[in-house]
């Protein structure tokens, strides 16, 4: 699935959350069965394949619950956002380093200039050190 219909169906669930525990709930109703009818093809009685059944599926409210929250979840690896974050911080403070250093700083918007850029790699390196 592409990123963009991954994001899309991330927003529909987030939506529509009725819709999607519907059809989560009867996408597992639909693995139930299937396995109720293996086990009747194995050779067992019509309620003892469905006991089976749902015995080896599990608690089937918690399953259901797993599912929609995975439904719901984001659809995009986190740590390559948070990467993508520092790096554009550390662009933007390098972007300010440059220009504070080559400011006059015989003036007070030089020197402010020049303390922002440094508290602002300061604070990038510390939080990019702290996630790890």
């Amino acid at each position: 699935m592409s990123r963009v219909k991954a994001t899309a169906s991330f927003i529909h669930a987030w939506q529509h959350p009725d819709e999607i525990a519907a059809e989560v709930e009867s996408e597992l109703r639909f693995h139930v069965e299937m396995r109720t009818r293996a086990n009747i093809d194995g050779g067992m009685t019509p309620a003892e394949a469905q006991l089976a059944a749902r015995h080896s599926f599990g608690d089937f409210d918690q399953v259901k619950v797993k599912c929609c929250e995975i439904k719901r979840g984001f659809p995009l690896n986190l740590k390559t956002l948070t990467m993508v974050l520092y790096l554009a911080i550390a662009f933007i403070a390098g972007g300010l380093a440059l220009v504070a250093v080559n400011l006059p700083h015989h003036n007070l918007f030089g020197v402010l200039w020049q303390l922002a850029a440094i508290a602002l790699l300061l604070c990038s390196f510390l939080v990019g050190r702290r996630k790890q």
